[in-house]
């Protein structure tokens, strides 16, 4: 009855004009992964529509393996406290943030895998995944069993837990019984040094304790193989590399620098802070 009306009928349709070049642009953007849609509103929009956006992410994929083929490609995530509250706390993620994260991934067509499957398809005795996301734990807190570690499990999910040896069962610091029990439902145990100290600021004989010691601790508390490093801040240099290599089958940094190349003992992993709500803003992390 109103479209009869010639004005309300020329609104209408210029409404839907309009609508349709927008809708079509939009898809357009998506299309050619436009950065006018990685933030704000129209993220929101393009991800209520077309799921997570990795398009950044399978590019520097791809590009990583053209720079370092030896190395298999993985998108490695670093995590430290995982807990409800300090949401001020720039290095913490909630609980419930993370199981997002986990969602995203999935929804976006990620294989979640660990040290041991990394180490088997660099050995390769097993098939690697199309897209892998390794998520891993810096520091051993306590909050990492009390949160972290159900969340995973939940979620069905392993993650690699990178413990400073001296500070297990100290204040705010996971437990033999809990690394145990992690342990024995799934997830890794990798090394974080002896002390969590810089390794680039010290002496080779510190660099080699540190490294060592480390890994015999953990191998005599928890009764298997620590074959994962992951560098205290992410500094290393060639001492500690090749220190690192007398000891560990991979080591890992902590920061993503897309155009370096990777080897084993320097694999990049994005640092996941309490601003990455979603898994798209991770990547722009470095």
């Amino acid at each position: 009855m109103y479209l009869k009306n010639p004005k309300v009928k020329t609104v209408f349709i210029g409404f839907v004009c309009f609508f349709a070049i927008c809708a079509g642009l939009f898809a357009y953007a998506h299309h050619i992964g436009s950065p006018v849609l990685e933030s704000g509103r129209l993220e929101w929009i393009s991800r209520v529509i077309y799921g997570p956006n990795v398009r950044r992410e399978i590019a520097r994929l791809k590009h990583a393996k053209e720079l370092s083929p030896e190395v298999f490609p993985i998108t490695a995530l670093c995590y430290h406290e995982v807990r409800p509250d300090r949401a001020d706390d720039f290095l913490n993620v909630s609980p419930e943030i993370l199981r997002r994260h986990i969602r995203e991934f999935r929804e976006a067509g990620f294989t979640f895998i660990d040290v041991d499957d990394l180490r088997q398809y660099e050995a390769g005795t097993a098939q690697p995944p199309e897209k892998a996301v390794l998520l891993s734990f810096d520091d051993g807190y306590a909050d990492n069993y009390k949160y972290a570690y159900p969340v995973l499990r939940e979620e069905k999910v392993t993650g690699t837990f990178f413990v400073v040896s001296s500070m297990v069962g100290k204040d705010n610091r996971m437990t033999e019984g809990q690394l145990k029990e992690m342990q024995a439902n799934g997830m890794k145990i990798g090394s974080h040094t002896v002390n969590h100290e810089v390794l680039t600021k010290k002496s080779a004989e510190q660099i080699d304790y540190e490294l060592r010691v480390s890994r015999e601790q953990l191998e005599t508390m928890l009764g298997k193989p620590v074959y994962a490093l992951a560098y205290p801040t992410g500094c290393v240099n060639s001492t500690v590399q090749s220190i690192a290599e007398k000891y560990y089958d991979m080591a890992f940094i902590a920061s993503v620098i897309p155009d370096t190349k990777q080897i084993r003992y320097t694999l990049q992993r994005y640092g996941v802070f309490n601003w990455n709500e979603h898994i798209e803003s991770i990547f722009r992390n470095r």
